[in-house]
């Protein structure tokens, strides 16, 4: 290649078959559309300026190994990243960092995730040097939220996108809110004001009580409570119920004059086709 273009991470020519791999970098000005149906030309074009000329329907033949696939809103990353902070999932591990919160899948043979992050921080501050030399307006991403779904290996992307061919890929929609759901699934978007006396029975008072005092001690984590529970229990024997109690009562016993997760809902509602 004359000049590699930035975003171009990798290139292998062998046995008549050439592996690449790019991010949205590589579109420079429209980085912000990302690789999609779009500006899949573009890419194209860029690849013959430098030395590589593909078939125009290159798409239809190529098999991806990764895809990342992202979607932009306009929503608090702080007021995001604190009400997905209180969603307890059994198929996700949560990471949370100052500008990110990660849901790791807790299956160890599906290496994909989902990050949400703030994008102007992560461009103007935390990655700064990956954009240098790019004509991007980072102005354009100020209160902007990524919600980025990655499938890290080729049997990731065919187990949970299906196939793993490029144009079928592209023409994908509700990738992201598929995932959200999946690690939303039976956590209240809203929670009322605790009143005793919505405990109709003596066990559910029991139960609310015995997860406040688990809460407390556990500073919230919910992995700690879960610890705290298997540990207790003989070792034949599961915490499936008790966990599931706990998942349900735990949004209450966090927020006892109750919440409305507005953020994590206009999310939800936007990336949604």
């Amino acid at each position: 290649m004359i000049n590699k273009p930035i975003g171009l991470q990798y290139l292998n020519i062998k046995n008549n078959r050439i592996s690449l791999r790019a991010n949205a970098r590589i579109l420079n000005e429209n980085y912000k559309q990302g690789i999609c149906l779009n500006t899949i030309d573009q890419v194209n074009d860029i690849l013959k300026k430098n030395g590589l000329e593909l078939h125009q329907d290159f798409m239809k033949e190529s098999d991806l190994s990764l895809a990342h696939v992202k979607d932009d809103v306009e929503v608090s990353i702080d007021n995001l990243i604190s009400e997905l902070s209180m969603i307890e999932s059994n198929k996700y591990f949560k990471v949370q960092r100052d500008n990110s919160i990660t849901f790791e899948n807790r299956n160890k043979w599906d290496n994909m995730n989902a990050i949400f992050y703030g994008k102007f921080l992560e461009m103007s501050k935390i990655n700064k040097p990956k954009y240098k030399g790019l004509n991007i307006n980072t102005d354009e991403f100020i209160d902007v939220t990524r919600m980025e779904t990655r499938y890290n290996d080729w049997r990731t992307v065919k187990k949970f996108l299906g196939t793993r061919n490029m144009m079928e890929i592209l023409e994908q929609v509700n990738v992201n809110y598929l995932t959200l759901i999946n690690i939303l699934k039976g956590h209240p978007m809203e929670t009322p004001k605790v009143d005793i006396s919505d405990f109709k029975t003596l066990s559910e008072l029991k139960y609310y009580a015995f997860i406040s005092f688990l809460n407390e001690q556990c500073n919230g984590d919910y992995t700690a409570i879960q610890r705290e529970i298997t540990q207790r229990l003989g070792e034949n024997t599961k915490a499936s119920y008790q966990m599931k109690k706990i998942r349900e009562m735990l949004p209450l016993v966090q927020n006892p004059e109750g919440r409305k997760l507005d953020s994590i809902m206009k999310l939800r509602e936007e990336i949604k086709e």
